[in-house]
Order: C-alpha cells, then sequence, then structure tokens
C-alpha cells in the first residue's frame, strides 16, 4: 500500500504528482471551448470540431489520472483545517466538470467525424464546464498558496538549510 501511496503522491518525482496530472484537463478543456467557439464562424470545414472532441477526450483521460493523485494528497489534510474543507469543494467541482465533458463527448461521439459546427447543447457544456473548472482551479491555488498544501514535504531543518543557502534572513529557531 505504501508503494501505490508514493508513487500517487510524487515522491519518486521529489514533488507532488497531482498538480502535473491536473494541468492537462485545465488546458484541454478550455481549448475545447475555443475550438467550438471557432466552430461556430467556419464555413463547412471539420477541424475545429474534431480539434475540440480530441481535446476533450485528452482532459478526460488526465482527469482519471488527477483525480486518484488529489485524493491521496487531500486525504493527508487534517480535517479540521480549512484548507480540508477548500479541497473537498475542489474535489466536487472537478467531479461535476469531468462528469459535465464526459456528457459533452457522449454527444458529439456520433457527429463529430461530419459536423462542420458544434451544436448549441455540447456548446454550452463546455462553456458550463470551463466556468467551474476555473473555479476548482481558483479553489486548488489558494489550497497551495494560502494554505500551504503539498509545498513543504521537506523537513524544516531542510528549508532551513536551503534559505541559508540562498541567503535568506532566517529567524531563529
Amino acid at each position: 500500500m505504501k508503494p501505490l501511496l508514493d508513487l500517487l503522491k510524487g515522491k519518486w518525482l521529489g514533488h507532488p504528482l497531482h498538480p502535473i496530472l491536473a494541468h492537462v484537463p485545465m488546458a484541454m478543456w478550455p481549448g475545447a471551448l475555443i475550438f467550438d467557439l471557432l466552430s461556430q464562424c467556419q464555413n463547412g470545414d471539420n477541424a475545429m470540431v474534431r480539434l475540440s472532441f480530441y481535446a476533450i477526450i485528452f482532459g478526460l483521460a488526465a482527469a482519471l489520472l488527477a483525480a486518484p493523485t488529489g485524493l491521496v494528497d487531500w486525504s493527508g489534510i487534517k480535517r479540521e483545517k480549512p484548507a480540508w474543507k477548500i479541497g473537498l469543494y475542489h474535489m466536487s467541482l472537478n467531479l461535476i466538470a469531468t462528469l459535465l465533458f464526459a456528457v459533452n463527448l457522449a454527444l458529439r461521439w456520433q457527429t463529430f467525424r461530419e459536423a462542420s459546427k458544434v451544436d448549441r447543447i455540447p456548446l454550452l457544456l463546455s462553456v458550463v464546464g470551463t466556468l467551474i473548472l476555473i473555479s476548482s482551479a481558483y479553489l486548488g491555488g489558494r489550497m497551495v498558496y494560502e494554505y500551504g498544501i503539498s509545498v513543504a514535504r521537506m523537513s524544516k531543518k531542510k528549508w532551513r538549510k536551503l534559505a541559508a543557502g540562498g541567503g535568506a534572513n532566517l529567524p531563529p529557531e
């Protein structure tokens, strides 16, 4: 069990694995929205519809890999800490966004090879899914930058040594 947890935490990389994987859907799904919008301006070309379709697939695959790594990181937060609740909201929003993009993909499945523009419902799902994803990313950023989640993985002694090596003005211990 410990080797699996260490793998999911990214210990083999020397830093958390979740941010690496989470950035893929954060790029792919808004990218799909941009392709959807561009498809509305096309005159019979199918390229934007296909690009959007494949961006959604790639984002879903990465989201399925990012979810367990985020869950492992979140499970290490004490329940009484404010970051735990923020993490719960972050995870819930990500699950909703993932479900929206999975439905979005299913609605496109039959027509993505021939359609010259994305239909209204998948376009709306891309807009809503992207807005939810951005909200979730904001919460993820708060967890890291406001509460330091997954930042201080080294011991205090190692951080002080690094800071001293960089010439930081350290407070007394």
